[in-house]
């Protein structure tokens, strides 16, 4: 189960004295908690296996109760812990839309045919996510040898996500990689 999983979610702290835990949730779609019925949780390492019970959503954020997890201490002990899915049972996007580990890794490619570098982060802000490319300086260090772009991802630079062929194409706005 655990080679085809996908995070959804983090859980940072328990939620009243019954058990439940707060998750932060990785998903734009937070109704999607009421689909969780069997979760991975994992955190430094060990991977545990939880059946959701009840879920719901609180201030933006999820409220998850495991069935075997009966009290406040119990739900404090899983504080950090990643929560995670089957990638098959995530919840299909519309024509144009992506999961964000599907832009991670991506490489990335301007217009005028110029390697950038690989896409090695997103920055969720208020209006609009920003990409993370970390260039490729070809000294062999890690990606990008310290180096970034930060590349917001609006219809007028990227104009390509080919998840096939593993690239981004971006036209770039004058002056960002000065």
């Amino acid at each position: 189960m655990a080679s085809q999983m996908t995070t959804v979610g983090k859980i940072v702290a328990p939620f009243g004295i019954r058990g439940e835990v707060k998750v932060y949730p990785y998903s734009d779609f937070l109704e999607r908690c009421s689909l969780l019925k069997k979760v991975q949780l994992e955190n430094e390492g060990t991977c545990l296996f939880k059946v959701v019970q009840k879920a719901s959503i609180h201030k933006n954020m999820w409220i998850l109760h495991f069935e075997d997890c009966h009290t406040r201490e119990e739900a404090q002990k899983l504080t950090g812990s990643l929560v995670k899915i089957l990638s098959s049972e995530r919840v299909p996007l519309p024509p144009g839309s992506y999961y964000l580990d599907q832009i991670i890794g991506l490489e990335a490619l301007t217009t005028a045919g110029e390697k950038l570098g690989s896409v090695g982060d997103i920055i969720k802000t208020g209006s609009n996510d920003v990409y993370v490319v970390y260039r490729d300086t070809g000294d062999g260090k890690a990606p990008g040898g310290g180096k970034e772009i930060l590349v917001p991802a609006l219809k007028s630079v990227v104009k390509e996500i080919n998840l096939e062929k593993g690239y981004i194409l971006l036209e770039l706005p004058e002056g960002l990689l000065e």
